[in-house]
């Protein structure tokens, strides 16, 4: 992807802002799953939507960018 982080717009921030806090938040609901007192199978597919839902957005997103084009000398 050509366009830094920094000179993206704020919606395109956002989205992906989105797209991390949902990984992390589906790997540590993968990882400690044994810990929490609720269905083993509810926060399995919580874990999984959420990953899906990162692993989505990111990979939708370059496809989305701008691309860069050459500048004419």
């Amino acid at each position: 992807m050509c366009i830094p982080i920094r000179e993206l717009d704020p919606r395109a921030r956002r989205i992906r802002a989105i797209a991390n806090i949902a990984l992390v938040i589906g790997l540590l609901l993968s990882i400690f799953r044994s810990n929490f007192p609720v269905n083993r199978d509810l926060l399995e597919g919580v874990s999984g939507f959420l990953l899906g839902l990162s692993i989505t957005i990111n990979l939708i997103g370059p496809g989305r960018a701008r691309r860069c084009r050459e500048k004419a000398i």
